[in-house]
């Protein structure tokens, strides 16, 4: 009989971290070191080879079987029962009923008074999504993708001066849900409250250490104490419902975080003078709030004050400041050498995309480069043919004072809402878009009196699906 063919890693070099994604590859994948597309030319990527084989077993030839010559038919009966009873054993084990699905669900929140963040569970895994918004003014319909666990983010628009009830209706094949959300509600200015917030009462299940941290099961909280001349490391989480919470009380001093697990919230720790990175999130579920990063320190690697990679996760609040030790930058880029940004992702062989990405409250101060650079699997120029998509993003009410050729850079990044934010920095433009990073949604932003522009299509891959004002074509 032929067996299905069945792929085989051949991997070129060792060391691949357990998030690794191996796949095909025509052209290279970025490596493992931070990207340098802050406006600059970069190099080809080296990639890993996957080789498929199909593998070929010979039938074996037919072998008699020899009947016995006599049964007992006193047997037969019970023996036949029992047979029976094993069967149907096996077929509730094995799980021949199936659990009912999971009913899906639509909740909203607005952002500003330009749009209402949509967020959908529930709904069919990796399917497209249509995400419509009703007023009495009319209704507006954009579209998503739900990711591998029937997730989406999105926004939709609010009419110009409304303020009202805003229904909102996802549909995903033969599943909807609705909700109501106000919408169009006048607050504070843009980035009025970003930056760090207290902390207020904390129920501690456990105190240790800042340099011990004890394990963790879910919906433990664990408060750490004290200072740690290196990098804090958090890898033990909880679950989806119950994440572990992981406290500094706003007084522990660490140089460096490193959390490498899933479904955990860190918050009150603050980050000073450690080596290339500030904080390294790398995970699902990961919420990181109310921390204060300051002067990352180059190392050989880049400086920035975080890098973040994984689905579903939230960074709220947090202060981050001076970072500069690295490259001359200013209003037309940075040089060669490491790109001080406040915030970056990427997709390489190492890390993978990053979708359902929530960035707001935030506050950038002193920036050598860039508030955030976001850049996905798909960027052919640069080597980069990965799997998948980054895509359902939120950057809101974030203050952004940064000196490179713009404070916030996507490229491949899909379905990002840029709302409320305040840019405050040297940049010639606030936004830039590049390399298919369709289906932005852009509104309530705010120019500090330097930066003169506030969103460029830097290349015509990334129209479509745009929400916005009209933007200056690179």
């Amino acid at each position: 009989m032929n067996v299905p063919a069945r792929c085989f890693r051949q991997i070129t070099k060792s060391g691949v971290p357990r998030r690794a994604r191996v796949h095909h590859a025509e052209q290279g994948l970025r490596p493992s070191g931070a990207p340098t597309s802050h406006g600059w030319p970069t190099g080809r990527r080296r990639f890993i080879v996957v080789t498929c084989v199909n593998r070929d077993i010979e039938e074996a030839a037919p072998v008699p079987v020899r009947m016995p010559r006599h049964t007992r038919p006193g047997l037969r009966a019970p023996a036949l029962g029992v047979c029976l009873l094993l069967l149907a054993i096996l077929a509730t084990a094995c799980g021949t009923s199936s659990a009912p699905a999971p009913v899906p669900q639509v909740t909203g929140r607005p952002l500003g008074s330009s749009f209402v963040a949509v967020e959908a569970l529930g709904f069919p895994a990796r399917s497209k999504a249509a995400v419509a918004g009703t007023t009495p003014q009319g209704a507006t319909t954009v579209e998503g993708t739900t990711d591998q666990a029937g997730r989406l983010n999105a926004s939709v628009p609010v009419p110009n001066g409304y303020q009202g009830p805003l229904d909102v209706k996802v549909t995903v094949g033969g599943a909807a849900a609705t909700t109501t959300v106000t919408a169009g509600t006048t607050g504070a200015a843009p980035a009025a409250d970003a930056g760090v917030r207290p902390l207020g009462d904390i129920n501690c299940t456990t105190t240790a250490g800042v340099d011990s941290p004890p394990s963790a099961s879910p919906g433990e909280v664990v408060c750490l104490t004290g200072d740690l001349s290196a990098r804090l490391v958090i890898d033990h989480g909880g679950t989806p419902q119950s994440p572990v919470i992981y406290s500094g009380g706003g007084d522990a001093t660490v140089e460096g975080i490193d959390v490498t697990t899933d479904n955990v919230v860190v918050q009150g720790f603050t980050s000073k003078d450690a080596s290339n990175m500030g904080a390294r999130l790398l995970g699902d579920n990961i919420t990181f709030q109310d921390n204060t990063i300051t002067h990352p320190v180059y190392g050989g690697d880049d400086t920035d004050g975080m890098r973040f990679f994984g689905d579903n996760i939230t960074i709220l609040h947090n202060t981050i400041s001076d970072v500069t030790d690295g490259s001359d930058c200013n209003d037309e880029g940075c040089g060669d050498g490491p790109h001080p940004d406040c915030m970056q992702t990427y997709y390489s062989d190492n890390y993978p995309t990053s979708s359902n990405i929530t960035i707001e409250g935030n506050r950038c101060e002193n920036a050598a480069a860039q508030c955030l650079i976001a850049e996905g699997p798909q960027i052919p120029e640069e080597g980069v043919n990965g799997p998948g998509a980054s895509t359902g993003w939120t950057f809101f009410d974030n203050y952004c004072d940064t000196g490179a050729a713009q404070a916030v850079q996507f490229k491949n990044i899909t379905d990002v809402t840029i709302a409320d934010n305040f840019f405050d920095g040297k940049n010639n433009k606030a936004i830039s878009l590049s390399d298919g990073s369709i289906g932005a949604h852009v509104g309530g932003n705010k120019l500090g009196e330097k930066t003169p522009k506030l969103i460029t299509f830097d290349d015509d891959t990334v129209a479509a699906g745009y929400i916005g004002p009209q933007p200056d074509q690179g």
